[in-house]
């Protein structure tokens, strides 16, 4: 009986722990060229709203390209991840270290987010922004954009240093339905803090060593004269 409560208990909590990944990626849509311009020191805000295909995020990338107006000049800036209330940034969740734009080229600016926790089915947004950082020179890229490809939009802000316009103005949408950035996010069905499936299988052949040697123990009899 106790062999197989202990199966049956092994085969829940293998169940209860699934890696499957589900991933968005709008870059094979059809290209309409780079939405410009990005940057500072007004351009402040450009991402893509997106439906949560899972229930942990564990990465997404978006793209800069070009320089527009001038120069190539250096941008700094950082990706973010939050809640979207249908108008505006809801919660923030992630903020990246901050970034460097000084190529004239296109260029994937990928961010692990370290499993972070998100509801299937639910709305988000994924920006690059230069607005918590300080004042910088006029430095302006485009960011490559497709026709209608994934559930969401490509949105933006020109907000300048205030951050919590974020929060507070509803954000402009290029093209409602119609255009997306270029855009990747992969999930899975992970929960942050529970072993991968390689981790229960060490811990489950650990229990069964242990529970070897307690039948080996119980098997041992004693006789007295």
């Amino acid at each position: 009986m106790k062999s197989l409560a202990f199966g049956a208990v092994a085969a829940l909590l293998l169940t209860g722990v699934s890696a499957q990944a589900a991933t968005i990626d709008s870059t094979g849509g059809a290209s309409i060229g780079n939405v410009v311009p990005f940057g500072a020191p007004n351009t402040a805000t450009y991402g893509q709203t997106f439906v949560a295909a899972d229930s942990t995020l564990n990465s997404f990338s978006l793209f800069l390209a070009n320089s527009v107006f001038g120069p190539l000049g250096s941008l700094d800036f950082r990706g973010y991840v939050g809640t979207w209330d249908g108008a505006k940034l809801g919660t923030l969740l992630y903020t990246s270290a901050t970034q460097n734009k000084n190529t004239d080229a296109t260029i994937e600016y990928s961010f692990n987010t370290g499993n972070l926790a998100v509801t299937a089915g639910n709305t988000y947004v994924a920006f690059l922004s230069v607005s918590e950082l300080p004042p910088q020179s006029n430095a302006l890229f485009g960011m490559p954009a497709v026709q209608n490809t994934i559930a969401g939009d490509f949105v933006f802000l020109n907000n300048g240093v205030s951050f919590e316009s974020l929060m507070l103005n509803s954000w402009s949408s290029f093209g409602p339905g119609v255009y997306d950035a270029n855009f990747k996010a992969s999930f899975s069905n992970v929960i942050p803090g529970v072993p991968e499936p390689a981790s229960w299988a060490m811990m489950l052949a650990g229990f069964g060593i242990a529970g070897a040697a307690m039948r080996r123990r119980a098997k041992v009899t004693v006789t007295y004269a």
